[in-house]
């Protein structure tokens, strides 16, 4: 994935939305999802439109750009993936560690 736009359709099927179901959940116009996998090139989404794909599908900015990425050095992107794949590992098991938190108090 070396895109934003290839990244925001991996996370969009992966997360199982199409660009409406995508943009009823990030509170955006239907237009500007397929605006931005449509468009040629690379496209450059406004930073509030960015910010609402990102919490529509649960991501951290640097999932769904490289802009973001290359901020980081390697262990930051190689503790965040761990920290992602923890996430995942936990979802799938249905924890929840917030919730186990909560419990325990």
């Amino acid at each position: 994935m070396d895109n934003f736009k290839t990244r925001l359709q991996f996370y969009m099927i992966k997360a199982g939305f199409n660009p409406t179901s995508l943009a009823k959940r990030a509170g955006l116009n239907t237009t500007a999802i397929r605006d931005i996998l449509k468009h040629p090139g690379t496209p450059n989404p406004r930073i509030d439109t960015f910010i609402k794909l990102c919490a529509a599908l649960g991501l951290e900015p640097h999932q769904l750009s490289l802009d973001f990425a290359n901020l980081y050095s390697a262990r930051h992107l190689e503790l965040l993936q761990s920290i992602d794949e923890s996430s995942e590992r936990n979802k799938k098991l249905g924890k929840d560690p917030a919730q186990e938190q909560n419990q325990k108090k």
